[in-house]
């Protein structure tokens, strides 16, 4: 924008020079077609160069203004582009937006799957603490009913020996 701000003051001095000119240059051919009427009877060689001097003003004229068309159209093609790559910015601005929106969703998500899969070790941490509790008691329990029937046994053979 800034760079807008700053051709459109040339633009108005180009605008301006270009106005001056143009008037300048319909003053100078009034003032070349008096002077060509006055010097009618003089000389042809006299009427021939104040006739090439009018055909130089006249290409001069002709390629200032060119340049002026020239500097419009550079002029038009640059605030184009400039317009283009504000749209491309905006654009792209408005997709990271997006995307950073999109970015925080995700961590957020990612945020409770990892306390849930926290939650779920402790609970497997405590089941299999009750596991290997459980069967520590199933061995203990074995080993304790194992030394009764080896009891009774013992009692039994005991008795069959007496």
């Amino acid at each position: 924008m800034s760079s807008s701000r700053e051709i459109d003051p040339l633009l108005k001095d180009l605008s301006e020079r270009k106005q001056s000119f143009r008037q300048k240059v319909v003053s100078l051919a009034a003032e070349l077609k008096e002077v060509w009427n006055r010097l009618a009877s003089q000389e042809q060689s006299f009427v021939y160069e104040r006739n090439g001097q009018f055909q130089e003003a006249a290409s001069t004229a002709e390629k200032y203004l060119k340049d002026v068309d020239d500097l419009n159209s550079k002029h038009s093609a640059t605030q184009a582009t400039a317009d283009d790559n504000a749209a491309l910015a905006q654009s792209a601005q408005h997709q990271c937006l997006i995307l950073l929106k999109e970015i925080d969703e995700k961590n957020n998500a990612l945020k409770k799957y990892e306390a849930q899969v926290s939650k779920l070790g402790e609970q497997l941490d405590l089941l299999q603490k009750d596991l290997r509790e459980r069967e520590f008691s199933q061995k203990q329990l074995k080993d304790e009913i194992l030394r009764m029937e080896n009891e009774c046994t013992g009692t039994n053979r005991r008795k069959l020996w007496l």
